[in-house]
Order: structure tokens, then sequence, then C-alpha cells
């Protein structure tokens, strides 16, 4: 069995994609082969969320049957492709189980869908699969296979300390391209107020709280929600900005509490932290018509949100 996952995104998303790839492992058994052609040749006007990806899973352990391949999709299986975006948002279904029955495994919802069993000597995986139920059945494994193969940075170690040693909350926020106004349209949920209710919210839960605060956009973290200023009592600091994405993700599962944005970054945050006793909060919707997805857990603590011009 070889099982051929279309990656596409940042590491959070790219993450989702492999444990989807890593449950169909358990189930059939075989090789995942991580397909980066949309990685490699994402055109950039062309896509709906601005700038480059890459394959950013290359420092991690993973699985040690992973093989990488850069080949096209078939037309058919292809979610840029016009006549399939047409297909798949008027009958997504119908598309996913004829698809399906020939081993292709297309869904590209913020949905769950039951997944029938697959009768192919391979499996074309290409979708975004951010349901926990879609992985469910090796959380174990991923704990294990999600681990930095490189080794934590020096001048990170008095964060480290502070992650380990105290009660640490992570906060991390999305900024960059979630301003772009095409994308904030569409997912800025996640307002300074947002932050504001949710440090209050576990300033009430956690002793002598210290915040570790994460961002892809430090400097408008900074202009913009200004958290000193808001909480002068509270003690912040700050990642350096310029850690590799293993780095960061790394220091951030090494808190003991979550405050995280609508971002598969933060969710894999949360998802990885060892703290049996973490409180994670999130925002109540995850795109600003108020929808959600498949990746709430039902002991989260959920903060209502509203979108705002900055």
């Amino acid at each position: 069995m070889e099982i051929h996952v279309y990656l596409t995104g940042r590491l959070g998303n790219q993450l989702f994609q492999y444990a989807f790839a890593r449950h169909l492992q358990k189930e059939y058994g075989g090789k995942i082969i991580c397909n980066i052609y949309e990685l490699e040749h994402r055109s950039e006007k062309a896509a709906w969320v601005p700038g480059k990806f890459n394959y950013e899973m290359s420092n991690y352990k993973l699985n040690d049957s992973i093989l990488i391949e850069d080949i096209k999709l078939p037309w058919f299986a292809d979610f840029s492709n016009p006549i399939i975006r047409i297909v798949k948002k008027v009958i997504p279904r119908i598309y996913f189980n004829l698809m399906a029955s020939k081993g292709y495994l297309l869904w590209q919802k913020n949905s769950y869908i039951n997944i029938p069993a697959i009768r192919n000597n391979e499996i074309i995986v290409n979708g975004w699969w951010q349901d926990v139920r879609f992985f469910h059945d090796v959380e174990a494994e991923l704990s294990n296979e999600i681990v930095p193969t490189t080794k934590p940075i020096s001048e990170n170690e008095y964060l480290y300390n502070i992650a380990e040693r105290e009660n640490s909350v992570c906060v991390s926020i999305r900024g960059g391209n979630y301003l772009v106004p095409k994308v904030k349209k569409k997912l800025f949920v996640c307002d300074k107020e947002y932050f504001y209710n949710a440090i209050e919210l576990i300033k009430s839960k956690v002793r002598n709280a210290i915040f570790i605060v994460f961002s892809d956009d430090l400097e408008w973290v900074k202009s913009y929600i200004k958290l000193e200023e808001k909480f002068p009592e509270c003690k912040f600091y700050y990642e350096s900005g310029k850690d590799t994405v293993e780095e960061k993700l790394r220091m951030m599962t090494k808190c003991k509490h979550f405050i995280i944005s609508n971002s598969s970054f933060s969710w894999w945050a949360q998802y990885l932290a060892k703290n049996e006793n973490k409180i994670v909060i999130a925002p109540d919707a995850w795109f600003t018509n108020g929808d959600k997805n498949g990746l709430y857990i039902d002991d989260w603590i959920l903060i209502p949100t509203q979108t705002k011009d900055m």
C-alpha cells in the first residue's frame, strides 16, 4: 500500500495532512509519500492566501517510512481545476464518494465525512482534514513522532525555563497574512478584545500566571494589542521572532496553558503539550461568519469574538 498525501499550506496545515495519512497508514499499512508539488509550484498570484509555502516537516522525526515526491495531481483530483472547483462546491459528497471508490480521498471542507473502506493498493489524499475524528486513533503516535530532530536553541533557554518552571501561558496571536484584506474578511476573529478577555479569564484561574507571546507579526502585536499597557501587573515575555517553525512550536508546547488564535499552528501547540491539566482558551468561532470546524475540543473554554476594524 502506498499513501500519497498532497501537502499544502504551512506547518500547521501540513501536520493535519500528515496526521490523516498516519491514520490511513495505521489502518492499511504501507508507506506515506508526501507530495510537495503544490509547495514547490504554487502560484502566489493565484493563491487565496498570499505567500510562499515550503515543506516544513523535514526537521521532524515523523514515521520512518516517509518518502517525498513532486508530482502534479490529475485534473479530476486537482482542487484548482475550474471544473473540479464547481463540482466540489455543488456536489461535494457525491464527488467524494465517487472518487473514494477509485482510491482518491478528496475533501476540502471544514466538516467531517466518513471514510469508506479503501480496496485499492494506492490511496491519493488531498484535503485539509482539520477534524480530530480523522486521526483520533493515532494520538499517541503523533505525540511521539511530531518531535523536532534539531536541538533547542541555547538563546531560548530562558524561555524554556519560564515555560517549564512557572505557571506559563502561551499566547498565540496570528497577524501576518490574516491582516491582508481578503483574508481578514474571512479569518480575522481574534481582535484585541478577545485577548484581553482571555487574559482576564486566565488570571482568575491560574495563580501568578506568566505569559509568553508568540506571533508571526510581533511588531504589530506590540503596537496594536499593547498587552503591557493593558495589564501592567502581569509579566509578558516574547519569542525572538527569528526562530525556525519547529523551534517555535517546541517552545509553545512547553507552556502549561494556552490562549490560542484560530490558527492551525496554535492548535498543534496545545494538542502536543504534555500538561494534562492545561487550560485552553479559544475563540468561539474559527471564521468571521461564525462557523466552526472539527478542531474544537470539549474541555476548551470559548471566548465570544467579533471582528472590528483596526
